[in-house]
């Protein structure tokens, strides 16, 4: 649909901003002077406008995305109280250059998807994006190549200085509103609109930086050199400080945390800003650390660019402004300089090949981040470290979830941590969870008593489609804490009511000492039930422990399987423990002849958001609590971080 394009001259121009400041409706925001630089800032008068900067420190992400924002505030003198925090102030952004509306509107894909960021979406809502077009060009960017310099979406009103005049381009119905209560515009003439296009193409030619690989073609380039030399030749002399991420407008990821404030009788539930870059990004509460070396996040932020967001989205998450390459001291984060480099070598077509797409269920459980009100039932310890809890919902509402899936349990003053659900789908509020104490939430959670409040959300994630494993024989096999969503899935099928549905069961399950055996009841009854076969191993057992089992790592269980049990093309293999133990495994069944199609696993990452929105859990593309955590093993050994 063409376009409306009026004409206002630059001192009605001021008029028309000085007018949105006096009426105070708005938070009125510009690019400003800020010593050499630009910044967008709150506007006191339209004289400190700068419409004809080149770039800003700062994206306007800042405005929909801020760098610290409340998510909601809570009680620490109730049980369970805890408010949403919605920002609803109505904003008008001046200023903003195409290519930032560009990464705009890329971030909306991500969140505005299915599971709506309600934090983001409001200040979208309440926000007009008045945009204009580039008139000089940072010595850094690239925005011509990356054919983001110019848009005709995305805004609600678009200048372009024409000389005496501003053309304005009307985007929307609000701009258009905006336009007819504040200024005073004429209609533009066909030599108005020529003049536009002379303004745009005399920009085009003003870029000293441009790819030479058309950003269509960054997926298959980066596939191809995955193992590249490049990536530790460049990330040596990396600093780690993630200013990259943090000046980017494509860069969204996050974290959350609980600030209490000085009195210990409230605080606030925080989202901040966060970065790949970062050695703890992917940091779990045993303290594993996914991407460890700084080659492999070096990488990560560039194939998340230009090979994951494209694959999920269709879009190369870069919009060229320069604002990384600026930034980075060593001059080693600029993608025009890295992709250019790259433009030497070999490209691989399939492009898929580090993405795993999966239709996840989008359950309405409230805001997200804001939690469900729960009540602990019951508390039984395990040994020193394992406990199991038994919860129920406030609401009284079944959490309704499947095998393998997972819930985020919230204590205020803490945070969040994910646990799997031990317990078989049912139509229940109540269900349960085992805690192992190894970070600030969990031993937390431990000092807890029957009655008290935590916080639930969930169920989230893929769990396994138990209805796919009818008329197999299944193989179970589970180490240490791993059993907690394994029993989850071995007592739904052992239910009277699905038995019958399933050939043979066999259940390998291990652990490093006889007291980190958990659920032995549970053992003790999956062993009399008819063709199971149930195995249990210990990594070691002192003199003082009572143990008549096997010693050994669980791999020595599988030359007790009966090989009458076993056919291999007809067995559902399902694993579920700690990393290290995934592809001795999975070899063994291998040997066993079991198809990797038939071999499901389940993968613990740094779950943070629980919705994949955070970023923390991202594996290659995909993102451990939204694709997984259970994945189809076919599909999985494609990804090269999965089993690192």
């Amino acid at each position: 649909m063409k376009q409306i394009v009026k004409i206002i001259t630059k001192k009605d121009f001021s008029s028309f901003v000085n007018s949105l400041i006096n009426d105070k409706t708005y938070d009125v925001v510009g690019v400003v002077e800020k010593g050499k630089r630009y910044v967008f800032d709150t506007l006191s008068s339209a004289k400190e406008l700068q419409l004809d900067y080149d770039v800003t420190i700062l994206p306007p992400k800042k405005y929909f995305l801020p760098q610290t924002e409340s998510l909601l505030t809570f009680s620490l003198e109730k049980p369970f109280d805890g408010k949403e925090t919605l920002d609803d102030t109505p904003r008008i952004i001046i200023g903003v250059h195409p290519y930032d509306i560009i990464a705009l509107e890329q971030t909306d894909r991500h969140y505005l998807d299915q599971q709506q960021d309600n934090f983001y979406k409001k200040r979208r809502e309440n926000t007009i994006i008045i945009g204009v077009d580039i008139k000089n060009v940072s010595d850094q960017s690239f925005a011509a190549s990356m054919e983001t310099n110019v848009t005709d979406s995305g805004f609600d009103l678009l200048l372009t200085d024409i000389g005496i005049n501003y053309a304005v381009t009307i985007g929307s119905e609000k701009g258009t509103r905006l336009l007819e209560k504040y200024a005073t515009a004429e209609n533009a003439s066909n030599s108005d609109l020529k003049k536009i296009i002379t303004v745009r193409n005399a920009v085009a030619k003003k870029y000293k930086q441009k790819v030479n690989i058309d950003k269509k073609d960054w997926s298959s380039l980066l596939v191809a050199n995955y193992n590249h030399a490049i990536w530790e030749e460049h990330s040596d002399v990396c600093m780690e400080c993630s200013s990259c991420t943090m000046v980017c407008p494509t860069c969204f990821c996050y974290d959350v945390k609980d600030n209490v404030s000085l009195n210990l009788k409230e605080g606030t539930r925080v989202r901040t800003w966060d970065g790949c870059m970062l050695k703890e990004f992917t940091k779990v509460g045993s303290g594993e650390v996914f991407r460890e070396e700084v080659k492999e996040r070096y990488r990560h932020r560039f194939f998340r660019k230009g090979n994951y967001l494209p694959e999920r989205y269709g879009f190369v998450a870069c919009v060229g402004c320069g604002r990384c390459g600026s930034a980075c001291l060593p001059d080693i984060a600029d993608p025009c300089n890295l992709i250019n480099e790259l433009g030497h070598f070999n490209s691989e077509e399939n492009t898929g090949k580090y993405f795993i797409k999966e239709e996840t269920e989008v359950l309405e459980r409230g805001i997200i981040h804001v939690p469900r009100s729960a009540t602990i039932k019951k508390i039984i310890p395990f040994n020193e470290i394992d406990t199991l809890f038994e919860i129920e919902l406030d609401d009284k509402k079944p959490l309704g979830h499947k095998p393998g899936q997972f819930v985020e349990v919230s204590i205020f003053g803490y945070g969040e941590a994910p646990f799997g659900i031990s317990t078989p789908p049912g139509n229940s509020p109540v269900f349960e969870i085992m805690v192992r104490q190894v970070g600030n939430v969990t031993k937390r959670l431990c000092l807890l008593q029957p009655g008290d409040k935590v916080g639930i959300r969930g169920p989230l994630g893929n769990g396994f489609d138990v209805k796919t494993f009818e008329g197999k024989t299944l193989l179970f096999t589970s180490g240490g804490t791993g059993m907690v969503p394994m029993r989850s899935l071995i007592n739904h099928i052992l239910d009277p009511k699905q038995r019958p549905k399933f050939k043979d069961i066999i259940i390998l399950y291990g652990a490093k000492r006889p007291k980190e055996i958990t659920f032995m009841n549970d053992v003790d009854r999956w062993k009399k039930v008819s063709n199971v076969q149930c195995e249990l191993t210990v990594d070691r057992c002192e003199p003082s422990e009572c143990w008549d089992g096997c010693t050994g790592l669980i791999t020595t269980l599988f030359p007790k399987i009966k090989a009458d049990k076993i056919d291999s093309k007809n067995t559902i293999a399902v694993v579920i423990g700690p990393p290290v133990m995934y592809k001795f495994v999975i070899k063994c069944l291998q040997t066993l002849g079991v198809p990797d199609n038939n071999i499901y696993v389940s993968l613990e990452r740094r779950m943070k958001c629980g919705v994949g929105k955070c970023g923390h859990c991202q594996m290659n593309g995909v993102y451990v609590c939204k694709e997984g955590p259970v994945f189809n093993y076919g599909k999985l050994k494609q990804l090269p971080e999965a089993f690192e």
